[in-house]
């Protein structure tokens, strides 16, 4: 992934301000408009206004954080209608917010930049979010991360394998549920060890 399209990456206050803008218009992220996913995008503004003030650091990534000399981009592609990237992204922000300074947030949607996504699927899906980690230096790519912390994928992967007995609205109520009981600290801890592995 060149500079060029890291730079076309927004701050966490600029995507908010977008998503916010698009729904003042009826409107959400990507060229499909629908009624299903403007609301979709509605309850998410909710999620990610609840999990910016409940998000609290804990002591290990801070610990992390604080002992880091390298820099760092975090490269995150996401859509507003997805729930997963409003149970994640403002965790994600509050995290390199702790960094001070040492990880920049980028945030793509994920429809404006396939081209590149492409080559961050998940087992051949287009998951989101996806976040991938960049050296500010090199440009190299320290790892990747997405679309959503273990126990939630493991939900979301029994859901896929079971949709016989199970609706799409009873694993979202699963899923959402989980989110709101971790309160991201399974996230915390994916991120922890990413960071320590270099």
């Amino acid at each position: 992934m060149k500079l060029s399209i890291i730079n076309k990456g927004m701050n966490y206050a600029t995507y908010r301000a977008h998503i916010q803008s698009l729904l003042t218009e009826n409107k959400t992220t990507g060229s499909k408009q629908t009624p299903e996913l403007v609301e979709f995008t509605q309850l998410n503004e909710q999620r990610m206004h609840r999990n910016e003030k409940q998000f609290k650091l804990n002591e290990e990534l801070f610990e992390t954080l604080s002992s880091r000399e390298s820099k760092e981009y975090w490269v995150l592609f996401a859509e507003a209608w997805c729930g997963d990237c409003a149970q994640n992204i403002p965790i994600l922000h509050k995290i390199t917010e702790a960094s001070n300074g040492k990880i920049e947030l980028k945030i793509l949607i994920k429809s404006e930049h396939l081209n590149e996504f492409q080559h961050y699927l998940t087992n051949g899906a287009e998951s989101i979010p996806k976040l991938i980690r960049f050296d500010t230096e090199k440009l190299e790519e320290l790892g990747v991360w997405g679309p959503r912390p273990l126990n939630a994928q493991a939900i979301a992967e029994h859901w896929k394998k079971n949709k016989a007995t199970q609706t799409k609205e009873e694993f979202e109520k699963e899923l959402h549920l989980w989110y709101a009981r971790d309160r991201g600290q399974q996230l915390q801890s994916e991120m922890n060890q990413l960071l320590k592995n270099k």
